[in-house]
């Protein structure tokens, strides 16, 4: 989605901020999104959750919004999400993103530039007062990405917690269109009910002290979905 990214800080952006989107345009490739433990219980409504490892074998949970590639089939021609479909913090946040510093764990805030504006034509979306202080709008950002950036963290360590416990296994899947095509997804990973159910007496304790169930049923649930996603 992000095509030209800057950090942003008060000198360089002392008098820019940001244009209004009204279009999720950004985001019609997107074929799924990552999301968090958060968003589970919203998200399993309409899309399927899965998990999938990235090349540091880092996990994350994926929201699918499509089978087709460089295609997210819910949003339509003129830019707009589905209506009454949850929208992915991961899409939400767009244009800003962490950046990781070199040589550092500290993260940085930064945007896409496409969207920057002189805030004589945006003040109510400026990064900065005259004082160089950051605005309530800046502020609310990084506290929307700060609290994101946390329930990612939070959510590779529950997936990690599954991998751990043996309950994991890779799938794939198929979607089948009315037309009678038929696209194949894999290359992610799923719970697997039968070793759910056969969990020792000691993992049993930690899964329910983990408060897992509530959202491995979210995840099971929303599987549910996969077909579905060919009849959209």
């Amino acid at each position: 989605m992000y095509e030209n990214v800057e950090p942003l800080n008060s000198v360089t952006h002392l008098k820019s901020g940001i244009k209004e989107i009204n279009s999720f345009e950004y985001a019609k490739e997107l074929i799924h999104a990552p999301i968090t433990i958060a968003e589970f219980y919203e998200s399993c409504k309409d899309y399927p959750i899965v998990f999938a490892k990235d090349p540091n074998d880092v996990w994350t949970a994926l929201a699918l919004t499509g089978y087709k590639d460089k295609e997210n089939i819910f949003i339509d021609k003129k830019g707009q999400w589905d209506k009454n479909r949850y929208i992915p913090a991961f899409v939400r946040r767009y244009p800003f993103v962490f950046m990781a510093q070199a040589d550092s764990e500290e993260l940085t805030l930064a945007f896409d530039v496409a969207y920057k504006v002189e805030i004589s034509k945006s003040k109510e979306r400026a990064f900065f007062d005259a004082d160089a202080k950051a605005t309530p709008f800046l502020q609310n950002i990084m506290s929307f990405l700060t609290q994101f950036q946390n329930d990612a963290k939070a959510t590779a360590e529950f997936i990690q917690q599954l991998s751990d416990w043996d309950l994991l296994e890779a799938r794939m899947a198929n979607v089948v269109t009315p037309a009678g095509e038929t696209f194949t997804l894999n290359g992610f990973y799923i719970v697997n009910e039968e070793k759910l159910r056969h969990l020792s007496k000691k993992k049993r304790e930690e899964v329910y002290a983990k408060n897992a169930i509530p959202l491995i049923t979210a995840h099971l649930i929303s599987l549910s979905n996969i077909q579905r996603l060919g009849n959209h």
